[in-house]
């Protein structure tokens, strides 16, 4: 699936409302649950507030298609057993909430 339609996928799943999602660790590290939401051009990442252990963000992260478009190709290599943490992190902080999202939403 092409990387915008993955991307609009999610985004029409989060438009009916706010919706709390695991992390997806690959190592034996405990998931944690945060709460996931849209404006219908950007994603919202906060605290969950039903499920725990939550996330221990203290703002709200801005999750965007600019984004998404550079992390969505090492999601794809890193489901394959590849190695992309270090290329990962050079673009973003967040890409536990962006590797969920596609996981369970995409």
């Amino acid at each position: 699936m092409s990387c915008e339609r993955v991307w609009n996928t999610i985004i029409n799943k989060l438009t009916e409302g706010s919706i709390e999602l695991p992390t997806t660790p690959k190592t034996q590290k405990t998931p944690v649950w945060f709460s996931a939401s849209t404006d219908g051009s950007s994603i919202f990442i906060n605290r969950a507030i039903n499920n725990k252990p939550s996330s221990q963000l203290s703002m709200e992260r801005k999750l965007t298609y600019n984004t998404f478009q550079k992390v969505y190709p090492l999601y794809l290599r890193r489901e394959q057993g590849e190695p992309v943490s270090r290329e990962v992190t050079a673009l973003t902080v967040d890409q536990v909430y962006y590797f969920s999202l596609i996981k369970h939403l995409g």
